[in-house]
């Protein structure tokens, strides 16, 4: 049985891992080396068992543990060209990282990695689908402007999608962001809004997702009950409901999620 685990999400940092047949792949590192080995053992992850690190984009949320645990665990990482260098350039790894570029599907311990483009302000961010051992696939996309059809296109058929529902449109709108920061959020290369999301999950769940995640919430802009009433509004409106046609969990900033097991 394959399982997976949203560690922290948010701003202030982001991890998750997918575990299947043995094996573990760690996706972003935002957070510091002890908070995601603190995380792993609460989620009973052996940290003996990560077969490699799975980095989105270079923002420090997403890799601000990652030069250290690198230390620790000295794993290959996996990303584009574009955030491998910025790895490099901005000294975000130890100088002997094994970093290596992921453009086209391979396997990494036993799990196949799809890597596709997704839209947002970095240097070649990325999401991944991820295929369990028994088949079961999980799609990743965080910190996206908008839905593009190849996003769109590598999602739709997962089992298990965490995605993104960064900021409730009005209180955006009436924070205390400055005016520019607003822009570059709800910009088509800055981060999702809850219908945005909303209207990706209704498409996931026709196209036969059964299990979503909520990720990335703003803790400013968002609030977790909003983004989830938004989805299951959502939803609920085409006739999907929550725990007979789908389950729904907000992924926590601060502690880790509950286990999706699959």
């Amino acid at each position: 049985m394959a399982k997976f685990c949203a560690l922290y999400s948010g701003s202030s940092g982001n991890s998750m891992v997918v575990c299947s047949g043995g094996a573990a792949l760690l996706v972003d590192a935002g957070v510091s080396c002890k908070a995601i080995l603190t995380a792993l053992a609460q989620r009973e992850v052996d940290p003996s068992a990560l077969q490699g690190i799975l980095v989105t984009h270079e923002h420090i949320d997403h890799v601000r543990g990652l030069r250290v645990l690198l230390g620790r665990l000295p794993l290959p990482v996996y990303a584009s060209r574009g955030t491998l260098n910025c790895l490099l350039e901005q000294n975000l790894v130890p100088p002997q990282a094994d970093l290596r570029e992921i453009a086209s599907p391979c396997e990494i311990g036993g799990m196949g990695v799809s890597p596709f483009a997704t839209p947002h302000d970095a240097a070649g961010p990325l999401g991944y689908v991820i295929t369990a051992a028994g088949g079961e696939r999980v799609g990743i996309a965080t910190d996206l402007g908008h839905i593009t059809p190849e996003v769109d296109q590598a999602l739709c058929g997962c089992g298990t999608v965490v995605l993104e529902a960064n900021y409730d449109e009005q209180k955006l709108r009436c924070g205390t962001y400055p005016a520019y920061l607003k822009r570059r959020i709800a910009s088509n290369w800055g981060h999702l809004s809850n219908p945005g999301c909303a209207d990706q999950c209704l498409r996931l769940v026709q196209r036969g997702a059964t299990r979503l995640v909520l990720f990335h919430l703003s803790k400013d802009n968002n609030d977790p009950a909003v983004a989830a009433g938004a989805v299951a509004g959502r939803l609920g409106t085409a006739g999907c409901l929550e725990g007979r046609d789908y389950l729904l969990q907000v992924a926590s900033r601060s502690i880790p999620s509950g286990v999706i097991r699959f």
